[in-house]
């Protein structure tokens, strides 16, 4: 059955709050501290929340040691590490903590130099990188530090810091470079402004550059990469509850352009975000009060695809100079016939080609359920597929423009050793005999 694009709503988060970090471990996402404002000291959580997707169920996990919010987090190596934040007295943190998830366990790590909250924080070749943020409650003095910490050393070094100082800004890493945009930053005592600003970060050179703008000027907005670009959903426009947005962007950094999707449902600002599965999960926030919310979107539409129609296993030999069939399966609400063969990929490959370039599809019903089935040919010297793969994704667009995206496990055949027939001294009438090396 096709999904469409289109928001929707999931379970709630069991503690509901605001400025709380998360991200993604293994399909899991995981949300970590946070609070509630109030009249006086704010309530400030060490709560960890994990949402599973495929059940649409939320399981509570062993707490942060340290409650705080405002915190980033990021995930290296199967590890979720947060950093920084503030507890009720609205005073920043160095704090640094580590989960793994395998074990349900916290594990103190070496502090961040400069104590911030409302930092971006992201992880770029096994390196993680603090940037920016704020050092008192929300309009003190504002940073463009950067910092960067080496989980296989457990220690910090100085970067090259952001051209805008600003705190609450939403950071993606695309294709190694890391992109921080919008954010707040400080004009003077008590008086701040929300930003459009988007500026990236090579950590191979330890440059920044600047980009094209976002079109709304907002700060504590959520964040997340689908298919290589950057979404940032909800936020505030200025210090007020009444300026919140539901309103969603996306950054293209190929085009260097942005574009408008559909808005969330619920308007909120400091919420937070994971993407599994090509869909941006947002989770929490504030709007008038805290709140617990979970709303997730995908631009795709989601379809059905069978590869190698008849293989329960899947199973795919990277060295063969063979095609791999893909049908992309029929049912009653979607017709694969308006799928565009020129769009189409697998892991990276085209739609194999014969002769003047005519795409390698027929019309088949693989699944014998009544419905018409689009089957695609694609070159295995072609896919970008490691032995350690567990998954092909197909991603196209429909000859109306609408993307689809769909994903089938895969069992990639392990080559190893290089395999060849030798005849045998010592087989019996030079019977060939299977040789390895």
């Amino acid at each position: 059955m096709a999904r469409a694009a289109s928001w929707s709503a999931k379970s709630p988060l069991l503690t509901a709050r605001c400025c709380l970090a998360s991200d993604v471990l293994d399909g899991t996402l995981y949300a970590v501290g946070g609070e509630v404002p109030t009249s006086g000291p704010n309530v400030v959580y060490a709560t960890v929340e994990a949402y599973d997707p495929d059940t649409d169920t939320w399981s509570s996990r062993a707490p942060m040691p340290t409650p705080r919010y405002g915190a980033g987090a990021t995930t290296i190596a199967g590890v979720l590490y947060v950093i920084g934040g503030s507890d009720s007295s609205n005073f920043a943190s160095p704090v640094m903590e580590a989960y793994d998830p395998r074990t349900n366990t916290w594990s103190a790590k070496a502090p961040m130099p400069t104590p911030r909250m409302g930092l971006a924080v992201a992880a770029a070749n096994g390196i993680l990188y603090a940037i920016g943020g704020v050092t008192i409650g929300y309009a003190n003095e504002d940073y463009a530090t950067v910092e960067a910490y080496d989980p296989g050393t457990n220690t910090w070094i100085v970067k090259s810091p952001m051209p805008t100082k600003r705190y609450f800004a939403a950071a993606a890493v695309i294709d190694g470079l890391i992109y921080v945009v919008g954010g707040e930053k400080v004009l003077g005592p008590s008086v701040s402004q929300s930003l459009p600003t988007v500026e990236v970060y090579d950590p191979t050179t330890d440059t920044w550059s600047t980009k094209a703008p976002m079109p709304t000027a907002r700060h504590g907005a959520a964040s997340g990469v689908i298919a290589g670009e950057m979404y940032v959903a909800g936020g505030s426009l200025n210090e007020y509850v009444e300026s919140t947005t539901s309103a969603v962007e996306v950054y293209d950094p190929r085009a260097n352009v942005w574009r408008s999707e559909v808005p969330m449902p619920t308007a909120r600002q400091f919420a937070s975000a994971g993407v599994v599965d090509d869909i941006i999960y947002v989770v929490g926030g504030f709007h008038d009060s805290v709140l617990g919310v979970n709303e997730a979107f995908s631009p795709f539409l989601h379809v059905g695809i069978d590869i190698k129609p008849g293989d329960a296993r899947n199973t795919i030999n990277l060295k063969s100079a063979g095609t791999v069939p893909v049908a992309i399966l029929g049912s009653a609400t979607f017709d694969p016939m308006t799928v565009d063969p020129a769009t189409v990929t697998l892991a990276g490959a085209p739609v194999a080609t014969r002769g003047r370039g005519v795409p390698m599809t027929s019309q088949d019903d693989v699944n014998h359920d009544g419905y018409p089935d689009l089957l695609l040919h694609f070159r295995t010297r072609e896919l970008q597929l490691t032995p350690t793969s567990t998954e092909a994704v197909l991603y196209g667009e429909t000859y109306s423009g609408q993307r689809i995206r769909g994903a089938d496990p895969v069992r990639v055949v392990p080559i190893s050793r290089s395999v060849r027939f030798a005849r045998s001294p010592e087989g019996p009438r030079g019977r060939r005999i299977l040789a390895t090396h």
